[in-house]
């Protein structure tokens, strides 16, 4: 019943490293972030139970499905209850973007388009999104809060984009558009971020924080890889994430 699209771990699980590492976390920090992890925990039994996963499979398991949904449901609501209840005023109006978002990323799963492009930038941007109710429990200013978000959506969505190219190239060669289309991406992420740096939006090092993830995705682009090296472009994507919570945590912690 674990999630198993992997990659998603470390989107969910980096932003919150990193917003609990630039701040002064207390109790509301540690049980938003673990409301979170528990709200994530939840998400495969909501797919067996909505067939998405299969008939076989939500006939085969879904009583443990239900079991698996309603403890990890109930364990992220009652984290959320606390930490909400006991964060500052500005976290909790952050809540409720993240709220906003969840809802529309749960609209999209519901219809069966969580794997399309968009649904997959919705999910990932998503995930990022719940450092921003994190970083300001951990009292930090919301410059910082913002940076921890915007860093690792823009890196994700490159990520996306240009996995997708990669993709196309390996079923459809020599995939140009979609190539250029993952290029212009991470080059756009990188301009947007250093945009918000100069307006005092995010912090300075918000473009170089994401400057790793953005130039792994150039790379696929501009040389692909082949499918049977789609594991390592994976682990690749998981360090570059790594190395954009490590810049935060160095700079901003």
């Amino acid at each position: 019943m674990f999630p198993r699209e992997h990659g998603a771990y470390g989107q969910l699980l980096f932003p919150l490293i990193a917003a609990l590492a630039v701040g002064r976390p207390g109790a509301a920090a540690f049980a938003f972030a673990a409301a979170a992890f528990f709200a994530f925990l939840a998400h495969e039994p909501l797919l067996v139970l909505l067939g998405q996963r299969g008939p076989r499979a939500r006939q085969d398991a879904g009583q443990r499905a239900i079991r698996w949904f309603a403890t990890t449901g109930l364990a992220a609501a009652g984290l959320a209850v606390f930490a909400i209840a006991t964060m500052p005023r500005v976290a909790q109006h952050a809540v409720i973007f993240c709220a906003a978002l969840a809802a529309i990323l749960l609209a999209v799963i519901a219809t069966r388009r969580e794997h399309t492009t968009p649904g997959e930038i919705l999910s990932a941007c998503t995930l990022a999104s719940l450092a921003l109710p994190v970083a300001l429990a951990s009292h930090t200013t919301h410059a910082v809060a913002v940076t921890c978000v915007l860093v690792f959506a823009a890196a994700f969505t490159t990520a996306t984009v240009c996995v997708r190219a990669v993709i196309m190239h390996t079923r459809r060669p020599p995939a140009f558009a979609s190539r250029i289309t993952g290029a212009l991406t991470a080059a756009g992420a990188i301009a947007i971020l250093a945009f918000f740096g100069a307006i005092g939006f995010a912090s300075s090092v918000a473009p170089w924080a994401a400057l790793p993830g953005c130039g792994a995705g150039v790379a696929l682009v501009v040389k692909p890889p082949s499918a049977r090296q789609l594991r390592i472009v994976g682990w690749t994507l998981v360090a570059t994430t790594a190395a954009a919570a490590a810049i935060l945590i160095a700079v901003l912690g």
